[in-house]
């Protein structure tokens, strides 16, 4: 039994506070902790307990998944581990960094029991998402955004595609250095993206 990591690692999580949440989710105007946030307040009080966590990616091409293991090893030589792993929609290495940098943040945050995110009552998750190429629209968006962003947000909301989505597609594209939020995508990559909708809009409706 783990008894001195145990023991080590109730002490830390007592004296872990709330950690700053210093960034904000643009499309659901939610904000979270991101995961340089969380180790710089977390590491310090580790290291006093002697307690310290490595996180090795993993891949798994079988599942198409990827993430972390994530371990907590104490100075006595105990350790504890978990793993966690998502899936990933194409091979491409930017789509695995994303799901990892995911696992990364959630791993950690689930381990110290540190609130990253702003509780939305499950309903992110209970939300059926489509992705673009499958989307089944009813209707396109009546209201004409000043901008393609604005359209694409307007678009996303009412097809329930997640951020993720958007991200996934673009990675699968082969496109380089895509944000994590929507709302930092190039204004001629947001208009790309429109004109899919608007192809698959178009496909919906014929059928």
């Amino acid at each position: 039994m783990n008894t001195k990591l145990n023991a080590a690692l109730v002490s830390a999580i007592a004296e872990l506070r709330s950690v700053t949440k210093d960034k904000v989710n643009p499309h659901f105007k939610s904000k979270f902790a991101s995961l340089d946030a969380i180790t710089e307040a977390a590491r310090p009080i580790l290291a006093k307990h002697g307690l310290a966590i490595t996180q090795m990616p993993e891949y798994d091409s079988v599942s198409q998944t990827a993430g972390v293991v994530t371990r907590v090893i104490h100075s006595s030589g105990e350790s504890s581990e978990s793993k966690l792993l998502l899936p990933v929609k194409s091979n491409d290495p930017m789509a695995c960094g994303s799901a990892i940098s995911y696992s990364r943040r959630y791993s950690i945050s689930a381990v110290l029991m540190i609130c990253a995110d702003e509780d939305d009552d499950g309903v992110s998750a209970s939300t059926p998402s489509k992705a673009i190429a499958r989307a089944v629209i009813a209707k396109p968006v009546i209201n004409k955004p000043d901008n393609s962003l604005d359209t694409l947000f307007g678009l996303m909301d009412t097809n329930k595609v997640s951020e993720e989505e958007i991200r996934s597609f673009c990675l699968s594209k082969g496109m380089k250095d895509v944000p994590e939020f929507v709302a930092d995508i190039k204004e001629s990559v947001a208009k790309r993206l429109v004109e899919i909708f608007s192809e698959v809009i178009e496909f919906s409706l014929a059928k």
